[in-house]
């Protein structure tokens, strides 16, 4: 049997070039049926030699019989393995997505390398394999829209680095169905189980919640440091937006200081712990006045607002800088003491 299935390979290898797309397509179909039928059989030299003919022929098909293919071939367990990768690597989803649901040959650095750069549909299909570690979780969650969220946090077999566990909290925040599939899980971290009612009730807390709506800037802005620096243009661009938790967020990060530090000194009766803060990162004097406008609960006298140019301009990097870090072990002592 073996030596007629790879007579039968060379011969088609050796017809198929002058063959029509239409024989081609019925070769290829037939080719699969038969690897198939035959594959607990196979040994690892008839799977190259099926995978040589196949790989050639099906680089020749258009997207119908291509995807045909992949849903026939990607569940096999010895399909071949030049093919599977090439069917995987497809941009068009109705080829790829068989193979990434289903095929096991893949390698951790195909899975990773098509999840950096693939589209939604791709990663939802992704989401649906049996088992996920934390790297390739990682990626999925951090490019994946709602529907591959949801996803991904129903998947049993998935696992999650802490930082993938925090993005999903922060966004089941404001997406009830995510959150379901968040308590229903049974490996979620004890940090992330303290963080509230989240994890007890069946109505997740309100994302109008200041704590809540935090840690949800914290997931948020820690996404955007992951993805490149985080400068004062671009928490100009936040607080122009409306986005004032992210901007104090991404301002207590980068001064290395809690981020309920900078929500007080933002809401403080005076600006000056602000001023500190927006020192310390070398942030410029625009900043401080769209914090200052930004803050509805507060409006700055003519004479105020003097008084902060003034307070500005004689306020030197390295002394807001000590005033900062003073600041902040001083709140680390009381909340020991707490």
């Amino acid at each position: 049997m073996a030596t007629a299935l790879v007579a039968l390979v060379q011969q088609l290898d050796r017809t198929m070039a002058g063959a029509s797309t239409e024989r081609r397509e019925s070769i290829l179909h037939d080719l699969t049926s038969l690897f198939a039928e035959y594959a607990p059989r196979l040994g690892a030299d008839h799977v190259r030699a099926f995978d040589m003919v196949m790989l050639h022929l099906a680089r020749s098909m258009e997207e119908v019989a291509r995807s045909d293919l992949s849903r026939r071939i990607a569940p096999i367990a010895n399909a071949p393995p030049r093919l599977i990768r090439d069917l995987a690597f497809d941009p068009a989803a109705a080829v790829s997505v068989p193979t990434l649901e289903a095929a096991t040959l893949l390698t951790l650095d195909d899975l990773t390398a098509i999840a950096r750069v693939c589209g939604q549909p791709q990663l939802l299909a992704l989401t649906r394999r049996k088992t996920l570690i934390e790297l390739l979780t990682d990626i999925i969650v951090e490019r994946g829209d709602a529907t591959v969220s949801r996803a991904v946090a129903g998947n049993p077999g998935a696992r999650f680095s802490l930082d993938g566990y925090r993005q999903l909290v922060g966004r089941s925040l404001s997406d009830p169905e995510l959150a379901a599939r968040l308590r229903d899980r049974d490996d979620v971290p004890d940090i992330l189980a303290q963080e509230g009612a989240l994890w007890h009730g069946m109505t997740p807390p309100s994302p109008d919640d200041p704590a809540r709506a935090i840690f949800a800037a914290e997931v948020f802005v820690g996404a955007q440091f992951r993805q490149g620096e985080v400068t004062e243009t671009v928490i100009v661009g936040w607080l122009d937006s409306g986005r004032e938790t992210e901007a104090l967020v991404a301002l207590a990060r980068l001064a290395g200081v809690p981020s309920a530090m900078a929500i007080e000194a933002y809401h403080a009766p005076s600006y000056e712990p602000l001023l500190y803060l927006l020192r310390s990162v070398r942030f410029g004097w625009k900043i401080l006045k769209l914090f200052m406008a930004s803050n509805s609960d507060r409006e700055t006298p003519p004479e105020v607002m003097r008084g902060m140019t003034e307070a500005f301009q004689a306020l030197s990097v390295a002394t807001a800088q000590r005033v900062v870090r003073m600041n902040a072990a001083r709140r680390q002592i009381d909340a020991d003491h707490d």
